[in-house]
């Protein structure tokens, strides 16, 4: 068990310090492999903390459209868009990951 336990969190950490967007295939199969109620546990957590991530930086985006940095409008336009473009991402990927650990 205490081995099960080590092997979940080594993954989790290793899924922690990579980039994501939206449900990567080993997160699939994490989700899939967890049985016990401490590893569904420690999945759904690391799951919503991702969610988290995302929506933080979803809002980091937001702020930044509503930034100026000077230049023309039609820059700042284009800027703008792209930052909640961006930010609109993040916010679904952040869904995708609260649904998964709604499921756990």
């Amino acid at each position: 068990m205490l081995k099960i336990m080590k092997y979940v969190i080594t993954l989790v950490l290793l899924l922690a310090t990579s980039s994501v967007f939206a449900l990567e295939d080993i997160e699939k199969v994490l989700v899939q492999k967890a049985n016990t109620p401490e590893e569904k546990k420690i999945v759904k957590n690391y799951l919503l903390k991702v969610a988290k991530d995302h929506r933080d930086v979803a809002q980091k985006y937001k702020d930044l459209a509503k930034s100026k940095s000077g230049g023309k409008a039609v820059y700042q336009d284009n800027r703008k868009a792209e930052m909640l473009e961006l930010a609109e991402k993040f916010e679904a990927d952040a869904k995708v990951y609260e649904d998964e650990a709604s499921k756990l």
